[in-house]
C-alpha cells in the first residue's frame, strides 16, 4: 500500500493529505500546482 503524504498548493497554500496530490486544487482551481511538504511543515501550517 502506498504511503500518504502532505501536499501544498503553490498558488493558494491549500493542504491535501493523500497518496497523490489532486490534479486541480479544489480551492483555487489551479492545475497541477501541488508540491510535497514534510509532515512537520504541514502540522505547523495547520497549527496542529
Amino acid at each position: 500500500m502506498a504511503q500518504k503524504k502532505y501536499w501544498r498548493c503553490k498558488v493558494c497554500g491549500d493542504i491535501h493529505y493523500g497518496v497523490n496530490p489532486p490534479k486541480e486544487c479544489p480551492t483555487c482551481h489551479a492545475d497541477e500546482a501541488y508540491e510535497e511538504i514534510s509532515s512537520a511543515e504541514a502540522k505547523k501550517l495547520l497549527k496542529l
